[in-house]
């Protein structure tokens, strides 16, 4: 086939641009022909990836302008968006011209009204990105296919024992007003924890602070935790040149991965576990399924308009509990074994296994049933 991979661009190294590069090569390797549409990277003129071609968009952030025009002019036979559905609902009607999958993420319950809406009115078949997502889908009268993310295992290695300072991490994007990635939250019950514990070092891969997005440094002044709270360079986060390599060291340095959110699948969840370390995250949506190894947190609903759906909120108290089990199953020697059963179970979503097991068969069924 002949395929219009419509993602972030692969040459950045996190969230959807991640399995972008981690899985485009691999299918390619199947016999399969892909070009990438990466609207929301870029714009301007195509960049070589490889033996793959990436297309920028126009004037529309989510390349619903060029979509269609992508898809025709590269004799498509087949798209897949790895995206948030409810971005590409106004080119639905152009969508529904094409052969269609939909890799898609599901962070709410029920699934957000614009990504059914797009479904219905552009058609396509959904792929569910986590067991969550299944079910919601299922709920609305969906048969989706099944493919989750995956990590490259061979990367994302554990190291040596921990040594030093206990140390919470949190890997999640700054780039909203929203509250989806609840990094307050997880902030506050840290501050909270290290009245306990003052030694204790707070690790935030994220923009310190974003326009869009929260004055996370200003959080932290407030907080009293600014000496305990570690940021990375402004300059070399926002121009993606951090190494997937370095990504894996600074997992390495933790005792902990916080991802106390609502999240459709949660990369870093994955990743950290691949690394041997374990996990507290919110037990909704994906955070249930991927906690392998670490501590789950109760939430509460919270109604979120636009996705007119609920999403989860962790208490931050939950929250401080799970730092402080993690904790104390450091002081008492447990952590050997979290790693080991950390590791794992990241091993099952390894990026080749997923190829074989989910890619191939998914994509099998994708080519049967081409119009």
């Amino acid at each position: 086939m002949k395929i219009l991979w419509r993602s972030d661009s692969p040459l950045a190294v996190s969230g959807y641009a991640g399995q972008t590069a981690l899985f485009v090569p691999r299918i390619a390797a199947l016999g399969h022909e892909i070009v990438i549409s990466a609207p929301g990277s870029y714009r301007g003129q195509p960049l070589a990836y490889g033996d793959h071609l990436i297309i920028g968009g126009a004037r529309d952030a989510h390349g619903n302008d060029v979509l269609a025009g992508d898809y025709q002019a590269h004799k498509a036979d087949l798209l897949i968006t790895l995206c948030d559905l409810f971005a590409l609902y106004p080119s639905a009607q152009d969508i529904a011209r094409m052969n269609a999958a939909h890799w898609m993420p599901i962070d709410t319950e029920p699934a957000g009204e614009i990504d059914i809406a797009t479904l219905r009115d552009g058609g396509g078949t959904p792929i569910a990105i986590s067991e969550f997502g299944r079910r919601m889908l299922e709920a609305e009268g969906c048969d989706p296919l099944y493919v989750p993310h995956g990590a490259e295992t061979g990367l994302f290695t554990p190291g040596e024992a921990r040594e030093g300072p206990f140390t919470v991490g949190i890997n999640a994007a700054n780039k909203d007003l929203s509250v989806r990635k609840r990094i307050t939250n997880q902030m506050l019950a840290f501050a909270r924890f290290r009245e306990r514990h003052p030694e204790a070092r707070l690790k935030i891969h994220s923009a310190g602070q974003a326009s869009p997005g929260l004055n996370l440094k200003a959080v932290a002044a407030r907080l009293g935790i600014t000496d305990a709270t570690d940021f990375p360079d402004l300059y070399s986060y926002s121009t993606g040149v951090i190494a997937r390599d370095a990504m894996a060291e600074w997992y390495r340095g933790l005792d902990v991965l916080s991802n106390c959110a609502n999240e459709g699948f949660g990369l870093p969840v994955l990743e950290a576990q691949s690394c041997g370390v374990p996990v507290a995250v919110s037990d909704c949506s994906a955070g249930t399924e991927l906690c392998g190894a670490g501590w789950k947190v109760p939430c509460e609903l919270e109604w979120t308009d636009g996705h007119n759906a609920w999403w989860h909120w962790p208490y931050p108290k939950a929250i401080e509990a799970a730092y402080e089990a993690a904790w104390q199953a450091r002081e008492d020697g447990k952590m050997p074994a979290l790693r080991a059963r950390a590791r794992a179970f990241a091993e099952r979503y390894d990026a080749d296994l997923v190829l074989e097991r989910d890619w191939k068969p998914a994509l099998k069924s994708l080519e049967a049933n081409l119009r």
